[in-house]
């Protein structure tokens, strides 16, 4: 395009300068128009596999150690022999247990034998159940039996992860992130006070949860079955009373681990604060190493029993229930109570029946009666006095 100025001289004109930027803006958005919704769908699929796989390929410093859950299990299956022999099923010991289980809506699974005799009892001793904390008996078996093999330091530092801590029972859900604590104390709080915090860093420490079923296969266990980290309120955990007496006769023939970590054991599992199942059935002078397990559906108890003469038996008791029936605890203890007579002959006085006196406590309101229908992780009860209030502390427990 030529203009004509007012001298005469021809001049080329230049484009406007809105026309430029209006190509330059034609450019742009043509170059930003969004891809018809089918490719897009395409698009935004093809990256969500690239993040995907770069999620599964990347490896964060808290990744379990696999290597060393690996170096646990034998390359072949081990020969396994039974550590007791059955000899004679004890049919006054299995009467009494079958007349105490027989309450509406309350499956109970009893084994006990007596290790000098042979002599045993049983009521669906070889049903699988929801283990619950009892689990932690054969984790433990594991964490020792990598210490006895060298892979494991007991004095070695684990740090306190977020994912790793938990409610339910235990005290090291109340510590801050980034605590410490040794191996061997988180062992003992895993069995002594059932910590569920301090089962989740053994379980991570060994490389997690998928690494231990192999593991129980090669001790002989075909139904004890570690599926979920704790606390396991669903029940996916499994056990059966057979199993649990299996493995604790096993530690206790020497197999599996050495001495020195068999005694620990042992040690540790005869302090075990919560006494109020399988203890409550014995006699005064019995000696008991053991581990309870509490959840809604289930409430059990399993360990080796040394009584004042001499006589040593396994018992493991387990009981289904409806959610927190306490009906379920008062039968663990009958049944521990005629196991422990059938096998000794000794007389014990039934134990004394808990004072709670229901009145005495009150909800605060608006959870008062959302109780009674949902679970509550963790609530205050405060009890009324004369002329004063005092409140205490209520948590769930799985232990």
């Amino acid at each position: 395009m030529v203009n004509v100025n007012h001298s005469g001289n021809h001049q080329r004109q230049t484009y406007p300068l809105r026309v430029k930027h209006a190509k330059r803006h034609m450019a742009r958005k043509k170059k930003n128009k969004r891809l018809p919704p089918g490719q897009r769908l395409v698009l935004y699929g093809m990256l969500a596999c690239l993040i995907t796989l770069l999620q599964c390929y990347k490896l964060p410093a808290d990744t379990p150690n696999t290597t060393l859950a690996n170096d646990l299990i034998p390359e072949k299956p081990l020969v396994i022999e039974p550590p007791f022999t059955l000899k004679a099923e004890s049919e006054s010991i299995a009467t009494g247990l079958k007349e105490a289980a027989n309450l509406p809506k309350l499956t109970a699974g009893v084994f006990a034998v007596d290790l000098d005799s042979g002599e045993y009892a049983e009521i669906n001793g070889y049903h699988k159940f929801p283990a619950a904390s009892i689990i932690k008996i054969p984790v433990l078996v594991a964490l020792l039996s990598a210490q006895d093999k060298h892979l494991i330091d007991p004095n070695k530092q684990l740090e306190l992860r977020k994912d790793l801590i938990v409610g339910g029972s235990g005290i090291l859900q109340w510590r801050p992130v980034g605590s410490k604590i040794s191996v061997q104390d988180a062992a003992e709080l895993m069995i002594t006070r059932s910590d569920n915090t301090a089962t989740n860093l053994v379980i991570d420490l060994l490389g997690g949860v998928d690494k231990f079923n192999p593991l129980f296969k090669q001790w002989g266990l075909k139904q004890t079955q570690l599926n979920a980290w704790l606390p396991d309120l669903p029940g996916a955990n499994k056990t059966s009373p057979y199993e649990l007496a299996y493995l604790v006769a096993r530690i206790n023939n020497g197999e599996i681990l050495e001495k020195k970590s068999h005694n620990w054991m042992f040690n540790v599992m005869q302090r075990v604060r919560n006494k109020s199942l399988i203890p409550n059935g014995l006699g005064k002078e019995a000696k008991i190493a053991h581990k309870t397990g509490d959840i809604g559906s289930m409430v059990g108890d399993a360990g080796i029993v040394w009584c004042n003469s001499g006589k040593c038996y396994l018992v493991a008791i387990q009981v289904e229930r409806p959610h927190n029936d306490r009906r379920a605890n008062v039968l663990v203890r009958k049944l521990s109570k005629i196991v422990y007579e059938g096998f000794t002959g000794e007389i014990v006085p039934d134990p004394p029946k808990p004072k709670f006196r229901a009145r005495h406590y009150r909800l605060p309101h608006g959870i008062k009666h959302v109780a009674k229908h949902k679970h509550l992780p963790h609530y205050s009860i405060s009890k009324a006095g004369p002329g004063k209030a005092t409140t205490r502390s209520v948590r769930s427990k799985a232990g």
